[in-house]
């Protein structure tokens, strides 16, 4: 065996690549690309319908964070996009139907965008809206928290249920869905299942603060004590007054101011028309000595001839004698004459005299009526079981609850300055008695009052001090429950923080400013100061 052939040993002989070969190879390459292409295609299909599929789910899973997830935070507690909107609706509602027949003064206009509005110079409705909004969720989380430590209970399933009938019923009265209508009402996310919690926390911190008041409602002794300390502002007075007025020029006299020469326009008023002319100091001077002996000789007739003012508070009194009439050692017959300088007049007064009145206040059941009915609603009621039960069941049945919801048409402690002077005149008569009932039209308006008479309540000066008293125990609640209001908005949701912040930022800027300039005028005195002295002191 040469050595060639035993090198070879066990080696495989070299294949010679023919033309054919290479066309096989070829063809077979080729399919393993078509191949390959084909399960790229695939998993690129595969990737698309996966990217398809994420953005459909993404459609509920944003709508799911919009409604539970976190919109902003309040005093550290996460509220919802639908949280806040229902506290956003309510307090811009509750905010316009107190405010309703001014809104116009106000420079609102329902019927515009109010976000495009201006509340204030930087504020827009909407951005004060939810401010509102903002400071109800910090009290109601507050007040939840206190309220189950307390270990307030209350169930508020019956006062939900009734809700839930109003809300069906307002719904069809507006001719659409329960549905729609919340919507309408809460926000374009709100259902009726999830403002559930939010309505009957509402309904729960009410019966909470029902609670509150009652506790915290003051003693005769408190309301007695805060009397005594601001009598002035609760007694009543009993006065006779004239009044004399200045017969002030009204064109020149010798007493007139040199005439200097004026435009045409300047001497025309608006439209052309010449203007008032204006008495010089000396004129007026010289009209009011006159009214002032007129005054004068009134004031020893003003006893018999002055007009007579019963039963006068001070916030009544006009301003320039209340001071002399509820000054304490004023007694009865005394008289004087009060010059009004602004108004160029005198006030002749008598002062008869000075009490605390203790008129009761009254509670009536009536149903308030514009048409011609009240007669016909009285008799319905006499053929009944003419009970107090059966007049409240009445006023519920008769009363608009759109226009006056009270209850059983309960009204308490109503005083003269809060009915027209016909009914008080009725319910206020000595020999009134629990049960008795009228029908009364006032003069000059086009309602009707059905009444039923309760009985009497506290006196009215009783009852504002104890409402003054409550607010304040109420507000100091508030306050130490509420504390201070913090909010996290990162995703920059709410313009009014910026606004505020701008706002706080501009106020504190200015402040610096100021102080830096009283600091500088200081500098200055005290430098003016050394000076001055350093001179005396050379001087001597």
């Amino acid at each position: 065996m040469s050595n060639k052939e035993t090198q070879n040993a066990g080696d495989k002989p070299e294949k010679i690549v023919t033309k054919y070969d290479r066309k096989v190879q070829r063809r077979k390459e080729e399919k393993e690309k078509a191949r390959r292409d084909e399960r790229i295609g695939k998993i690129i299909g595969i990737a698309l319908i996966v990217v398809l599929v994420c953005i459909v789910a993404s459609f509920p899973i944003r709508n799911y964070l919009t409604i539970n997830g976190t919109y902003i935070k309040v005093s550290g507690d996460a509220v919802s996009k639908v949280e806040f909107d229902y506290h956003y609706q309510v307090a811009s509602s509750d905010y316009i139907s107190q405010y309703g027949p001014y809104l116009s003064y106000f420079g609102l206009d329902l019927s515009r965008d109010i976000t495009t509005q201006m509340y204030s110079e930087n504020l827009t409705w909407g951005d004060y809206f939810e401010e509102l909004a903002v400071d109800n969720l910090a009290r109601e989380k507050a007040l939840l928290k206190a309220a189950k430590e307390e270990g307030f209970t209350y169930d508020v399933t019956d006062e939900y249920n009734e809700y839930r009938e109003k809300l069906k019923e307002a719904a069809s009265e507006a001719g659409t869905t329960v549905k729609n209508y919340v919507k309408e009402l809460y926000g374009v996310y709100a259902t009726e299942s999830r403002v559930k919690s939010y309505v009957q926390n509402g309904m729960y911190l009410n019966a909470y603060l029902e609670q509150l008041s009652e506790q915290m409602k003051p003693g005769q002794e408190e309301i007695q004590e805060y009397y005594d300390n601001d009598k002035a502002s609760y007694d009543s007075v009993d006065y006779r007054m004239l009044t004399v007025n200045a017969e002030l020029p009204t064109e020149p006299t010798e007493l007139a101011d040199p005439v200097e020469e004026t435009t045409e326009d300047e001497s025309e008023g608006a439209e052309g028309e010449e203007k008032a002319y204006e008495p010089s100091e000396a004129e007026i001077e010289a009209a009011m000595k006159l009214a002032k002996e007129e005054a004068d000789q009134k004031e020893k007739t003003i006893r018999t001839a002055g007009e007579l003012n019963t039963n006068k508070k001070s916030a009544s009194v006009t301003s320039a004698v209340r001071e002399w009439l509820f000054d304490e050692q004023r007694t009865a017959g005394d008289t004087t004459v009060i010059e009004d300088a602004n108004y160029h007049r005198y006030y002749v007064v008598s002062f008869e005299d000075r009490y605390l009145d203790q008129t009761p206040s009254v509670d009536l059941r009536m149903v308030i009526t514009t048409e011609d009915n009240g007669e016909a609603i009285l008799e319905e009621w006499k053929g009944g079981e003419a009970t107090e039960e059966s007049f409240a069941a009445i006023c519920d049945q008769y009363n608009d609850s759109e226009m006056l919801s009270v209850e059983g048409g309960l009204f308490e402690a109503l005083t003269s300055s809060s009915v027209p002077d016909e009914l008080w005149a009725w319910m206020s008569e000595s020999t009134r008695t629990a049960g008795d009932t009228t029908v009364i039209s006032p003069e000059n308006e086009e309602t009707t009052y059905v009444a039923y008479y309760v009985g009497a309540n506290d006196a009215e000066w009783i009852l504002n001090i104890r409402n003054t008293l409550l607010s304040q125990k109420m507000s100091e609640y508030m306050d130490n429950t509420v504390g201070e209001i913090n909010v996290e908005d990162p995703k920059k949701n709410l313009r009014y923080l910026q606004v505020r912040a701008e706002e706080e930022a501009a106020a504190a800027a200015s402040e610096a400013l100021n102080d830096s300039a009283e600091a500088s005028d200081e500098s200055g005195e005290s430098q003016e100061n050394s000076e001055s002295q350093t001179e005396s002191s050379a001087a001597e």
